[in-house]
């Protein structure tokens, strides 16, 4: 009778599954009961049938989860990666660079493979002329991801890291990939002018403009290269190239005439013409007609009254902006009482660039009372960045005759202030004005900052070995000689540093003996590179080489340290008359001869 019984009262008058259904249905109430009834009705073998069915099934999802989790999460952090890459291109666009940089970095840790991650890295740390784009570029290639504008990003890396050839060698395949590709045309002007092998190179760019004469921007990047060319015929046609480009009303129009102006002589009908352009531009700005001022006072030297006061007429009603150009010529003409005299002072407490000349103008006459007033006023700190305010602070120091400690300190916060901003511009400033008035050892200090400045970083290094050397600083001057030659590999100044520090120091000797030969067979007259070679047979015990070389050396063209050396050596040498000859060398160093301490000992033994 119980099994006639419905056993769930609650399923009277309720529809039944769909007939598909019902096998699925009964199996999972026969391993799952729905009811107390139910369970009461179970067999021990569906019980145990639903329990491993249960247990199986956890652990199936188990094992899906422990399968597709390593997916699971990269599918994950590649999406993270994604929103960063596009959450940085954002900050780029709103001008935010270095939170963009922080962002694509966090990007490419969250998602090391994402290759947007990665090539986002890429563009920034080549645009930052960093080193560690081509690991995130090598990156690209381990992962087959690289395409055109990545190889194109290797290209400007390589450039950046002074590997001009290797440049030049993956340009070919960049322009084998896409020869009519603007950036491609962008990229082989750049090598051309870091390579100077371009023959082919320039035949590429000036095809391109033959077939493209509306980009009148490569027409004129093309009469650049042609304007530096060696062959006459070539520069011409690029001077002609050039004047068409000017000839247009809009912005390569302007620039082809900024072009133009940068030759420093023209023919006299040329430079006619091209005052006249400069002046009747639409797009000309006040920085344009002081370039004509500049140019017909060249060309008539007389006229400097008559040009003055044409230049005050201009400056009239003018924008600041505009205005700044012309009022930093008449500093330049030594018109200081006209600057002064043209420029409000409460004008130029409210512009730094017409601040920063009016102080000139005040300081070259000798207004050292008014100068320090303004230097103090409130409104003047207020527009003027630290470092410039404190760099004027130590430039009143030293005009109005401060003690030498109090010049001193002054000039050391103004270096402080400029490394605290980053601003090696005004570091290579202060850098030569602490050189030309004595302070040698500030001025290297901020030449090093200078040269750790990608804008300023080659001027940086200049300054940094003569400064290092007048300091008698033989460690930093072989540290920036080192880097320096690293950086700049082509460079016959700074190899030639550099070999010349290791020879001081005696390091490498057997190597850098090869490249001073090397050097000396590019240039056999060269008597400084003589030396070297000498110096380097010196070093190795070879005194009969070294010897041989230093007959008949112009010592009219060496240092005083490297007269030393020369004169060591010729002490220390077989000749007859040696001492004699070496006395000789020793006259014509004076006494007070800045050296580094291994030149001094180089003097020390010529006369012992």
């Amino acid at each position: 009778m119980l099994t006639n019984q419905t056993i769930d009262p609650n399923q009277n008058g309720q529809p039944k599954p769909f007939i598909l259904f019902r096998p699925f249905v009964a199996v999972w109430h026969w391993m799952v009961p729905p009811t107390q009834a139910h369970r009461d009705r179970q067999s021990k073998t569906a019980r145990w049938a639903a329990r491993i069915g249960v247990g199986t099934f956890c652990l199936t999802l188990m094992g899906l989860g422990i399968y597709y989790a390593k997916p699971i999460q990269d599918g994950y952090q590649d999406w993270q990666a994604e929103k960063m890459v596009n959450e940085s291109r954002q900050l780029a666009e709103d001008g935010q660079i270095v939170n963009a940089v922080f962002k694509a970095q966090e990007a490419y840790k969250v998602a090391p493979d994402n290759v947007n991650a990665i090539r986002l890295n890429t563009e920034y740390l080549t645009a930052m002329k960093r080193p560690e784009a081509l690991f995130f570029l090598d990156r690209l290639e381990s992962k087959g991801a690289t395409e055109l504008k990545d190889k194109q990003t290797r290209v400007k890396a390589l450039l950046n890291l002074n590997r001009g050839k290797e440049a030049a060698t993956l340009l070919e395949e960049v322009l084998a990939l896409a020869p009519t590709d603007s950036m491609s045309m962008k990229l082989a002007e750049q090598v051309w002018s870091s390579s100077q092998q371009s023959s082919v190179l320039l035949k590429t760019l000036k095809t391109y403009a033959e077939k493209h004469p509306e980009d009148t921007g490569h027409s004129l990047r093309v009469a650049r290269l042609q304007t530096e060319s060696a062959n006459p015929g070539e520069r011409a046609e690029g001077m002609r190239r050039a004047w068409t480009v000017a000839e247009r009303e809009d912005a390569d129009g302007l620039a082809a005439l900024e072009f133009l102006d940068s030759f420093e002589v023209l023919p006299p009908e040329e430079a006619a013409r091209l005052i006249e352009k400069l002046r009747s531009h639409p797009k000309t700005t006040g920085r344009h007609q002081v370039a004509a001022l500049k140019r017909k006072l060249q060309m008539n030297p007389a006229q400097k009254v008559q040009l003055v006061q044409e230049a005050i007429d201009l400056a009239r009603g003018k924008t600041r902006e505009d205005l700044v150009p012309m009022v930093r010529w008449l500093v330049e003409q030594k018109e200081f009482l006209q600057v002064l005299a043209l420029v409000n002072e409460e004008d130029a407490k409210a512009f730094q660039p017409l601040l920063e000349n009016y102080l000139t103008a005040l300081t070259m006459l000798q207004r050292f009372n008014d100068l320090e007033r303004l230097v103090k006023d409130p409104k003047v700190e207020a527009i003027l960045n630290q470092s410039v305010s404190a760099f004027y602070r130590a430039h009143l120091a030293f005009v109005m005759r401060k003690p030498t400690d109090e010049v001193r300190r002054a000039l050391t916060a103004a270096r402080n202030a400029a490394d605290f901003e980053r601003r090696g511009d005004l570091s290579m400033k202060i850098a030569e004005y602490a050189e030309a008035r004595g302070y040698s050892d500030i001025a290297e200090s901020a030449y090093k900052s200078a040269a750790l400045n990608p804008r300023t970083d080659r001027l940086g290094y200049q300054g940094l070995l003569r400064a290092s050397e007048a300091n008698g600083n033989t460690e930093g001057l072989l540290e920036a000689a080192t880097e320096a030659a690293r950086r700049w590999p082509d460079d016959p100044v700074y190899v030639e540093r550099f070999l010349y520090v290791n020879l001081l120091t005696g390091r490498q000797l057997e190597l850098t003996l090869n490249e001073t030969q090397k050097l000396l067979q590019q240039r056999p007259e060269d008597h400084l590179r003589r030396l070297l070679v000498a110096l380097a047979h010196w070093r190795m015990k070879d005194v009969e080489s070294a010897t041989a070389l230093l007959r008949d050396l112009d010592v009219g063209s060496l240092s005083p340290g490297q007269k030393a050396i020369l004169a060591a050596m010729a002490r220390g040498s077989n000749a007859k008359n040696a001492a004699d000859a070496a006395k000789s060398v020793v006259q014509t160093i004076e006494a007070q001869a800045k050296m580094l301490p291994e030149e001094r000992a180089f003097l020390e033994k010529a006369t012992f």
